[in-house]
């Protein structure tokens, strides 16, 4: 998903204990911190002025949503600024309603790794419009991508090593989307003095944000009732699909975790489908006994990605693996220009395997981690098999033969912390 996960790839020759303890060390050298600060404030020396600006996160769903809290900062300290953001297609529902982006540029077709048309598609982006500066956050475009750009270039190398050391360091939150937000923040003051603006607003983080239209909480509506979701029982919206094989649920897990659950009176069950995993709700609907299928509801695979949103946020707790949905459900969602809103209720519980969840998940019950953006509890469930390091975050490049990730992880602490939170 992220920058550290290209490292990851490019070393990935060395065995994964020694390229753990390379990465935390350089991660924790000043001099290279420093260093690499250096070659950012050289880059921002070149610019004139600062107009239009255009920031890249990486290709997938998820990296669309997580990289809004980078630009909620830099468009409030430079409010005149014309920000571009390039993203992935499938994820313009959730982001084209934002109002820090002036220009929406949903051109990214392919997910985990971009093909050869976004690559051109990126080029003839640099190519037609002339930016003052360009944040590139995916790992997989490299500086030939960038040839033609009469910019400046920030490669986050840097915001690499802030994760990392956070990650290894006590009472530090090394999540994602916080990190995103610390690094837009750190990177304003970097600017020179004759660019940045002489009052400075407040710039407390606020967490991550979707912007929807009034619209969206129509077409909810007609969902609600097609389905005849009653409104007086407790609503869990569980997400059985993840983009790997290394933070998939295994599905023996997914059946004791639903088992547990829908034993429970008066709640029901949202079952999304499987796109990664094609017909995952349908295995698990084959498994269960007949009773406990009545009390779940499929989302159909056509439902469009806001309106899954939207009913994650009519649920009362979302259940998922490491995945974009996941990160859809932390934000807080936001109708622009209206009176309605949205609840921001929903209980959040994150399954993780391969990746760490101090990085990519959300819990209100440690201060390492970062909770959601939801007047609700956040907590994760994480499996810690012996072979686990850093580099198990390069989930596209790993090959292990065989799936340890989720080993030694217990169903049973899952439903029990479900039954506890509804009682």
């Amino acid at each position: 998903m992220t920058l550290i996960e290209h490292l990851a790839r490019l070393t990935s020759k060395i065995s994964a204990p020694f390229l753990d303890r390379t990465l935390k060390t350089l991660s924790s050298s000043k001099k290279i911190n420093n260093y690499l600060k250096r070659l950012e404030i050289k880059r921002l020396r070149k610019i004139d002025e600062l107009k239009r600006v255009l920031i890249i996160p990486d290709i997938n769903i998820g990296d669309a949503v997580i990289t809004q809290s980078f630009i909620s900062p830099l468009k409030k300290f430079f409010s005149d600024i014309r920000i571009s953001y390039v993203y992935q297609h499938k994820a313009y529902p959730l982001v084209k309603a934002n109002p820090n982006i002036d220009v929406h540029l949903p051109l990214f077709r392919s997910l985990s790794y971009p093909s050869k048309r976004d690559c051109k598609s990126l080029k003839n982006l640099i190519e037609r419009y002339d930016f003052d500066l360009i944040f590139n956050f995916c790992p997989y475009f490299y500086t030939n991508n960038f040839k033609s750009a009469n910019s400046s270039v920030i490669y986050p190398t840097r915001f690499i090593a802030n994760i990392i050391r956070a990650y290894t360091s006590d009472n530090c939150k090394a999540q994602i989307v916080f990190q995103m937000n610390e690094f837009a923040k750190e990177f304003i003051e970097e600017f020179p003095s004759d660019i940045k603006p002489k009052a400075k607003p407040s710039m407390n983080f606020s967490g991550n944000h979707l912007y929807t239209t009034q619209e969206l909480c129509k077409k909810t509506r007609k969902i609600v009732e097609k389905f005849r979701i009653d409104p007086h029982k407790k609503k869990i919206l569980f997400n059985p699909d993840t983009a790997s094989r290394y933070t998939f649920i295994p599905i023996k897990f997914q059946l004791e975790l639903l088992k547990g659950i829908l034993s429970l009176e008066n709640v029901i069950l949202l079952l999304n489908c499987g796109y990664t995993f094609k017909g995952i709700e349908k295995k698990l609907l084959k498994e269960l006994p007949s009773h406990l299928r009545k009390k779940i509801i499929v989302i159909p695979k056509d439902t469009s990605i806001d309106v899954c949103a939207a009913l994650i946020d009519y649920s009362d707790m979302f259940i998922s693996g490491d995945t974009g949905p996941l990160h859809i459900a932390a934000a807080k969602k936001v109708i622009v220009n209206s009176d309605t809103h949205f609840r921001n209720s929903t209980a959040l519980i994150g399954i993780f395997g391969a990746t760490s969840a101090k990085i990519y998940g959300y819990d209100s019950f440690s201060d390492e981690y970062l909770s959601a953006s939801q007047n609700a509890p956040s907590k994760t469930f994480e499996a810690w098999p012996p072979c686990k390091n850093l580099t198990c975050i390069d989930k596209i490049f790993k090959k292990c033969p065989e799936v340890r990730c989720f080993d030694g992880l217990d169903s049973e602490q899952v439903i029990g912390y479900v039954q506890n939170y509804f009682s």
